[in-house]
């Protein structure tokens, strides 16, 4: 495959001026910046210590760890992972996939954003539609998400703004600040040992809070509750209900473990699935030139030109080249189409541990117990019966006990 090679000795900064298709971006351990299967139409330049780089279809691009990144304009999908320095992104037309890199500011994303082991701070100002985080070892801010979000492991605050539910599960620190605002259902899971200031709106006045000794289902469209000693103040309005419980809720604990297992068994198919994509494109593209090579004298007897020749082969090896992009990039999003899967259901599985909450089993027994008993107009008609002596004292005792048996079904 062709490669274009930029050595990095006097630049600081690489800039993706624009991408017409989609982009894939990753770190490596070399001083260099590499374009896989660069194409004709691609433009690199230099401006003083940057180097801008132009794809007017798709981009596969290394870059060494450490060497920041901005990304201005992206038309379809957006890859990035392994970047050891901040990473500014203004536009993705598509989906955003950002994994294994460092702070990172995003302004517009028109799909779906999945971001996870963020080692910093991620804002992100604007997305179109779902938006799962997983693992931000600094401060997270959702200006703006569409629709869904789930958030897992937050090590800083949290600001979010979603139109449809909110499935967040952290821990508060002291001297953070958390504001989660959605269209839908917010549904939170803490520590029981929390030390927090909870203030609750609800759209549908619908709030449950279950957390260690605290049992409270308000039906009011506002509650304000201390937990613990009180500390951080955790701010959270729903359009529809609200649910609060422990993050180690043990009747589901199984569900979660699949769950993991799950994901682990998706995730290590899917890179398999990739890995596979790009041993069989090696093979064929090397089936490619060895049939290449032997073109020559084949076309010249032919009557074809050296000319029409070379034309031939650079329309082969570029079709070549866009299967090979392709393939990668969709194997990545097959891998985060599988983690939105996984997501989703974690989303239904935490709907059904609000049910279950929910579900008052004292009271379910205490009105088992009431159905047992036989009525006192029951007994008076069985009585009267005997009396009457229309049934036998034995009669009367199988009918009383098939009444309770009855009761009991």
């Amino acid at each position: 495959m062709a490669q274009h090679t930029i050595p990095i000795d006097d630049i600081s900064q690489l800039v993706i001026i624009s991408t017409g298709g989609s982009l894939y971006l990753t770190g490596w351990n070399r001083d260099e910046i590499r374009i896989k299967d660069p194409s004709k139409q691609d433009s690199f330049s230099k401006e003083k210590d940057r180097i801008e780089i132009t794809f007017p279809n798709d981009g596969i691009v290394h870059l060494p760890h450490h060497l920041p990144v901005t990304i201005e304009s992206v038309g379809k999908d957006a890859v990035i992972k392994g970047i050891g320095s901040p990473i500014q992104i203004s536009s993705v037309g598509g989906d955003l996939i950002l994994s294994d890199v460092s702070p990172s500011n995003v302004k517009s994303v028109g799909g779906d954003l999945f971001a996870k082991r963020i080692q910093g701070d991620l804002v992100i100002e604007n997305v179109g539609k779902d938006c799962l985080i997983n693992n931000v070892k600094g401060q997270l801010s959702l200006q703006q998400v569409g629709k869904d979000i789930q958030i897992e492991k937050v090590a800083g605050g949290i600001e979010a703004l979603a139109g449809g539910d909110g499935q967040v599960n952290f821990s508060p620190v002291p001297w953070q600040a958390y504001s989660i605002t959605a269209g839908g259902d917010i549904s939170i899971a803490v520590p029981e040992d929390s030390n927090a200031e909870l203030s609750i709106e609800s759209g549908k006045k619908d709030i449950t809070v279950k957390l260690g000794s605290i049992d409270e289902k308000v039906n009011d469209k506002n509650f304000t509750k201390q937990l613990g000693e009180g500390g951080p103040s955790i701010m959270l309005s729903a359009g529809g209900s609200v649910f609060i419980t422990s993050d180690n809720f043990s009747w589901l604990s199984p569900l979660q473990i699949n769950a993991e297992q799950f994901e682990n068994i998706a995730v290590d198919f899917s890179a398999q699935t990739a890995e596979q994509i790009k041993n069989h494109l090696r093979h064929f593209e090397a089936d490619l030139r060895e049939s290449l090579s032997g073109l020559s004298d084949s076309m010249e007897s032919a009557g074809l030109s050296e000319e029409n020749l070379q034309q031939i082969k650079i329309q082969i090896e570029e079709g070549s080249r866009l299967a090979v992009q392709k393939a990668e990039l969709a194997a990545v999003k097959a891998q985060a189409k599988v983690e939105k899967s996984i997501a989703k259901a974690q989303r239904k599985a935490q709907k059904m541990k609000r049910k279950t909450r929910d579900f008052d089993l004292d009271q379910f027994f205490a009105s088992q117990i009431d159905k047992k008993s036989v009525s006192d107009s029951e007994r008076l008609m069985i009585l009267e019966m005997l009396q009457e002596k229309k049934i036998s004292p034995e009669e009367a005792d199988d009918l009383l006990k098939a009444l309770e048996g009855k009761k009991k079904r």
